[in-house]
């Protein structure tokens, strides 16, 4: 299988004086000074810190309207808008499907305002998308920066508050559910599928580091996040965010290296793997005994017998039976499902709530996005990336651990589901490249 060579993701110097100097900008952007394009970006970097504030305050839900601000104070340049729209054409195609089933669904529905648990989360890329248009148009190399206001909000939001709880164990009920860290989100498994989208991020953030104290700080950094992360304690974002960092790692490690150096770091994967295997649950006892137990049970039982799934499989029983009832537009979209909010596996979820063809839709989003990360992958392997194509890896992969960890928890819950969209658009979006192929303003109706 061959990838075709990337064009390296970079923003030229011209296009960030052109912002300092509006007559050098071509025809069709944006004429602003520099503190103006700062100020344009500021509600979606207020945005993005926000997603980790959930609780007591839901604050995604109310700076998402900040958004608007700026679309409605300037004019955007049409091309502009486009292009982001042509670049996700598709998902928002199938966003907007998921939208009108759900609609549709509320004839079969017991619980109409429900039906914003699927409405709400499909909407929220049609707010990004067109600010993240704004950001773009203005030519700063700020979409990658999203991500990165991401992973100081995740430590000050979450991380701190864990380091606050170690140095005062009375403050461990304000930020702790049961045995399981919340933080500033309303439940545990909210701030855990977080903590695992930044895994991928930051290791980015390490491995594109040139200078040694740089690299070790970040390093240091990366190791305190893993640990949270754990003590979060929901056992599948643990391993996919473990997995996907090693990933996003080795990828964008072998490329760089000689074969000595891959041989040897191939070696001390394995070697890890062993190692945790003989010593792991130990090593989780004496950290954390409720987190270990639950290890221990799945490595000796099996996933199937864990006590969680056997329960899973009642929901999943009754999704079906609901879905195959109402096939055509589903039992009403959110509605819960023997008093759980979902039904813990997001297709037969949607399947139940929106009918088969919400489910194709989802289930045709999440290849989507997947299968960039994988194409990305093997452009890196074997292209000419840029350090810009790295870190937009780093963002597929981070979406990608949303996805894998939504499967049997939250189910693309209105409460994260702006984390997804942020790092999966400032991926999409920074590759400039793919902007060439979007059609010019004047051949669209």
């Amino acid at each position: 299988m061959s990838f075709p060579a990337s064009t390296p993701t970079t923003y030229p110097q011209d296009s960030i004086a052109a912002v300092r100097n509006p007559q050098s900008r071509r025809s069709g952007a944006l004429r602003i000074p520099q503190a103006g394009a700062i100020a344009l970006a500021a509600p979606l970097l207020v945005y993005v810190a926000s997603l980790w504030f959930l609780y007591p305050l839901p604050l995604p839900y109310l700076t998402l309207f900040l958004l608007l601000l700026a679309p409605l104070a300037i004019r955007v340049p049409r091309t502009q808008v486009l292009e982001s729209l042509f670049r996700v054409r598709v998902e928002l195609f199938l966003l907007g499907v998921m939208i009108v089933l759900s609609v549709f669904s509320l004839s079969n529905s017991d619980a109409p305002f429900r039906s914003f648990r699927i409405i709400f989360p499909s909407a929220v890329p049609f707010f990004l998308v067109a600010h993240f248009a704004i950001v773009r148009s203005v030519a700063l190399p700020w979409l990658l920066w999203v991500p990165r206001a991401l992973i100081v909000a995740g430590f000050l939001f979450s991380v701190c508050p864990f380091l606050l709880t170690v140095a005062l164990p009375p403050l461990k009920p304000l930020f702790y559910d049961d045995y399981r860290l919340k933080s500033f989100f309303e439940i545990s498994i909210q701030n855990s599928i977080a903590l695992s989208v930044l895994m991928p991020l930051m290791v980015a953030e390490v491995v594109l580091q040139k200078g040694r104290w740089q690299k070790a700080v970040l390093g240091f950094l990366l190791l305190i996040l893993a640990y949270t992360l754990f003590r979060a304690g929901a056992k599948t974002a643990i391993g996919v965010g473990y997995l996907g960092g090693l990933f996003t790692f080795l990828v964008l490690k072998v490329r760089d290296q000689g074969l000595f150096r891959n041989l040897a770091m191939a070696g001390a994967v394995v070697a890890a793997g062993v190692f945790l295997s003989m010593f792991g649950i130990q090593i989780a006892e004496k950290i954390e005994p409720e987190i270990a137990g639950k290890l221990k049970s799945i490595v000796e039982g099996g996933v199937t017998s864990y006590q969680s799934v056997q329960a899973r499989r009642n929901l999943w029983e009754v999704a079906i039976q609901e879905g195959s009832r109402h096939w055509l537009v589903g039992s009403g979209a959110g509605e819960p499902i023997l008093r759980y909010p979902h039904a813990h596996n997001l297709v037969l979820d949607y399947f139940k709530g929106i009918g088969m063809f919400g489910a194709l839709a989802v289930i045709t989003l999440c290849l989507i996005i997947v299968g960039r990360t994988l194409h990305k992958a093997g452009v890196i392997l074997f292209g000419r990336p840029s350090a810009s194509d790295k870190r937009i890896l780093a963002c597929y992969v981070a979406a990608s651990i949303y996805v894998l960890c939504n499967q049997m928890s939250d189910c693309f819950g209105p409460s994260t589901i702006g984390i997804l969209w942020t790092v999966y658009l400032a991926g999409v979006l920074s590759e400039q490249h793919r902007w060439r192929k979007a059609p010019r303003a004047g051949a669209v109706a």
